[in-house]
């Protein structure tokens, strides 16, 4: 019987192996014929390998094109307060005039006469869709704001306008309200024709128009709407 072919190695080479725990089999010598020397064997195990072809190597496919970054819109601090409004006394007044006067008229006159100079215009938007937009209307008599109301064209109006609104659902109150991208203040009244009362909200844009002036904008625009005698002067 043939003997197992005995792995060229020098005795210093033998021991570290041993020591090592290599087996010879996974050294590749670099003496002659092959021969393992002290300096080819590792330092551990799992770096003893037998040599063989480089490994291929994985070229990565190139990164798609990062997307354009879009800066965002500055976040808006949206604040809101809400009031209970008093109607008879304006009821009485529109009774006593003998006008046929929709309360929408006052409604407009009071926010524009509140607002002062925070806004250059009112913005009535219709319950059915669509709205006007009255500049100076606190300028205006409320028969020829119901007029500029009923029709369907912006009066030729420039600058901030405020949004104004009328909900006719009854038992509602608002807590709530959007305040549109291109105005700093809103009002949105809830109160049905025939309505002793009135809930109306104030949003805006509280960078814009500080907390303490919104708060006086609503007091002004309830104070104005139950003193309708106000709204003339």
């Amino acid at each position: 019987m043939n003997a197992p072919l005995r792995t060229l190695a020098s005795p210093y080479a033998r021991r570290l192996a041993r020591e090592r725990g290599i087996p010879l089999s996974l050294v590749a010598g670099s003496g002659p014929n092959g021969r393992i020397v002290a300096g080819d064997v590792p330092l551990t195990a799992a770096v003893a390998v037998a040599p063989g072809p480089a490994p291929a190597v994985e070229v990565a496919a190139p990164a798609p094109a990062a997307a354009p970054v879009v800066a965002a819109a500055p976040a808006r601090s949206i604040s809101a307060f809400s009031a209970t409004v008093e109607l008879g006394p304006l009821a009485e007044f529109v009774a006593a005039s003998g006008a046929e006067l929709p309360i929408d008229a006052f409604l407009v006159k009071a926010a524009a006469r509140a607002a002062g100079t925070k806004a250059d215009a009112v913005r009535w938007i219709k319950p059915e869709g669509g709205g006007v937009t009255i500049p100076r209307a606190v300028a205006l008599a409320p028969t020829e704001i119901a007029r500029l109301l009923a029709g369907d064209a912006n009066a030729g109006a420039s600058g901030k306008a405020l949004v104004l609104s009328r909900l006719t659902t009854k038992g509602i109150r608002p807590v709530a309200g959007s305040l549109p991208a291109d105005a700093d203040l809103r009002f949105l009244v809830v109160a049905s024709d025939d309505a002793a009362t009135a809930e109306v909200l104030l949003v805006h844009d509280a960078e814009v128009i500080p907390e303490g002036d919104a708060t006086e904008i609503l007091a002004g625009f309830r104070d104005l709407i139950e003193a309708p005698l106000r709204l003339l002067v």
